[in-house]
């Protein structure tokens, strides 16, 4: 498990620009959501937090929990930043936010706005799970406004899923799929406070429409 923040290449480098998930996005400045649930433990440290699916990945990982997420033209719930923000900080009891996909990096730069609102506002903290790793995140073929986007997040979870990698002891990896993802403090302050952990659990959130959805990296135990 990697607890330590990889050193960053301080070189100012080219971006290439990564197609939007979204006809359209860039102009429209909404967000691609395919899921959204509160108060969920399951999902990284520091919880309550609220868990965003995005809508639109290219690493097709076999054995991808969410592989209906990888459609990048297909349009699910589009919603503005400050729409998104609002939702997230109306449950008094979220500490922060959760970014899953999908792939979160492909709309970096609006749910970089949404973490630096949730933060200004309240203090919320931002975990984001992405299957490009960080020196990709950082590297010269990065998405575009990565950079932007990792400024705002405290804890990143990188790496792609592989399944022949995946433990069925939930405690081999907590939070990740597979060992070969990392946790990655972005910000100390963090890592102190929110290191605590036990094991991986499965979630049970049954929506207001009657939607199921089950959540978290597996484990022993179920909360509902």
């Amino acid at each position: 498990m990697a607890s330590s923040k990889p050193e960053r290449n301080r070189q100012s480098r080219k971006r290439l620009q990564v197609n939007s998930p979204v006809s359209g996005y860039r102009e429209s400045g909404l967000l691609n959501i395919t899921g959204y649930v509160e108060e969920s433990l399951a999902n990284g440290p520091g919880g309550p937090r609220a868990v965003v699916w995005t809508q639109g990945c290219r690493h097709a990982c076999p054995g991808c929990q969410n592989p209906d997420t990888w459609d990048t033209q297909k349009v699910v719930k589009l919603i503005s930043a400050e729409e998104l923000a609002k939702k997230i900080l109306a449950n008094p009891n979220h500490r922060g936010v959760t970014f899953s996909g999908g792939e979160p990096f492909l709309q970096a730069r609006g749910l970089a706005q949404v973490s630096r609102i949730i933060r200004a506002e309240r203090g919320l903290t931002t975990v984001c799970y992405s299957g490009f790793t960080y020196e990709e995140l950082t590297g010269p073929k990065a998405a575009d406004a990565s950079e932007e986007f990792l400024r705002e997040i405290d804890l990143l979870i990188d790496g792609r899923y592989v399944e022949a990698l995946k433990s069925p002891d939930p405690k081999a990896h907590i939070w990740r799929g597979s060992s070969n993802q990392r946790l990655i403090w972005l910000k100390p302050d963090f890592l102190k406070v929110e290191r605590q952990f036990d094991e991986n659990v499965t979630e049970v959130h049954v929506l207001p429409n009657g939607t199921i959805i089950f959540t978290g990296f597996g484990g022993q135990s179920f909360q509902i």
